[in-house]
């Protein structure tokens, strides 16, 4: 840092050359462009919205409401969403990261089956975990993420799914 102040005060105090920052307008924009870029990538690297909260996992606990009333697998999912630190970048009532989307009502969105390929393979921003989790702490997760949805709405289901459960329950069986 002091290298720098040196060399951008040296035109001023060297014996030769223009001095006046009047006539050597190139040199003053090239400053000023230089300071207002790095003033401008400072403050958005302080300021970022998406940057994940590192220390979310540890500092903020799941909400107890996303915990009553769940089965043993749905808490061990919670367990696992602690424990991996996706608290990190995925919110719950707003505590926790913002770099991921908030999972408040991802149950709303996503089925069982986009649920464990999203976590699995990844997308969009997202890492693959596959290979950071077990069968048993992917299938306990998605039982914790399944229930992540409003009380008063029902969760996203796989209409092909539910299309062949109906079909296959009104044709006769041979």
């Amino acid at each position: 840092m002091r290298v720098a102040i040196v060399l951008l005060a040296l035109p001023f105090v060297a014996g030769e050359g223009e001095k006046s920052w009047k006539r050597r307008p190139i040199a003053v924009l090239t400053i000023l462009l230089i300071a207002v870029a790095l003033g401008t990538l400072t403050h958005m690297a302080e300021h970022t919205p998406w940057s994940p909260v590192m220390d979310a996992w540890s500092s903020e606990p799941i909400p107890s409401e996303f915990l009553q009333g769940r089965t043993a697998l749905e808490r061990r999912g919670a367990l696992v969403f602690q424990g991996k630190q996706c608290h990190n970048c995925h919110s719950l009532d707003d505590r926790g990261g913002q770099r991921g989307p908030a999972l408040d009502g991802v149950a709303l969105h996503l089925t069982e089956d986009q649920l464990v390929r999203q976590v699995i393979q990844g997308g969009g921003n997202m890492p693959a975990y596959g290979k950071n989790l077990s069968p048993a702490e992917t299938t306990a997760l998605v039982a914790f993420l399944k229930t992540l949805h409003p009380a008063s709405q029902a969760p996203a289901r796989d209409a092909s799914r539910a299309a062949a459960l109906g079909a296959s329950e009104v044709s006769p069986r041979p």
